[in-house]
């Protein structure tokens, strides 16, 4: 292998790593992770699809590691299921569809909404309830529903969505959040990286490496919020919104 493969290779398993850690805990890790690898020689289209790979197992890995400790709610994890498989399948019809033009012009206005999403008050919506709901009520189907079709088309940002929309809907603590955060959000992406994949647009050998960072990511931000706790998240959940939001808009100034 030349000298500039492995360093290639290299860079993609330290983004997996790196993207995966911020995804697990915070959300937000695809806005750095995908502008490096187009910078890295991918097209816009196939690193959206090859990022993904590395973003489901670090999911898995992160929600099993949170599982095993007892932070995930089975009982509102049903619940959301539907919506989540429903939104990703009607989100897959779209994603495979786009051309690098367009892909990049979504990204651009989901740069300024995740940027503005980031800034919102935390009861700006209502205050979240003291217990989670019984049964999965209307505006929570349609809710997770359009999380899961936004994750699905283009993922950048949907963790802070996800912690969001959780927060407001369930009242649980950030820990059991982002238990449910990642196992939903490898529901829809395993949905949506299948229909990439079919398509062609997924770089298999840096998809593979990747994946393997994102695993060791995934694996050491579920220990880290095990051990630090609520207080933890919460305070990279802030720090990673800020910088998230200074990322993108830099980026739409930049374009």
């Amino acid at each position: 292998m030349e000298e500039t493969s492995l360093l290639i290779y290299l860079a993609f398993f330290g983004v997996g790593c790196a993207a995966s850690m911020l995804n697990s805990i915070a959300g937000g890790g695809s806005v750095f992770s995908l502008p490096i690898m187009i910078f890295l020689g991918l097209p816009p289209t196939i690193a959206n699809g090859t990022n993904r790979i590395g973003l489901i197992v670090g999911n898995i890995s992160s929600a099993y590691n949170l599982h095993r400790h007892g932070h995930l709610n089975k009982k509102i994890l049903f619940q959301l299921a539907l919506p989540s498989v429903l939104g990703a399948l009607a989100g897959v019809f779209f994603v495979v569809r786009l051309n690098d033009k367009v892909f990049q012009a979504i990204l651009a206005v989901a740069i300024a909404l995740v940027a503005i999403m980031s800034g919102l008050k935390k009861d700006i919506l209502g205050k979240p309830p003291l217990s989670p709901p019984e049964k999965c009520t209307k505006m929570g189907f349609l809710g997770f529903l359009l999380v899961a079709i936004y994750g699905s088309i283009v993922q950048v940002g949907v963790g802070f969505l996800q912690i969001f929309a959780l927060r407001r809907y369930t009242g649980l603590e950030l820990i059991q959040v982002n238990a449910l955060k990642n196992t939903l959000t490898t529901i829809f992406l395993i949905i949506s990286t299948t229909g990439l994949a079919i398509a062609g647009k997924i770089d298999w050998p840096l998809a593979i490496v990747t994946a393997l960072g994102a695993y060791f990511g995934g694996f050491l931000s579920s220990l880290l919020q095990c051990k630090k706790g609520n207080k933890f998240i919460e305070r990279t959940v802030r720090i990673a919104t800020v910088a998230v939001a200074i990322k993108m808009i830099y980026d739409v100034i930049a374009s």
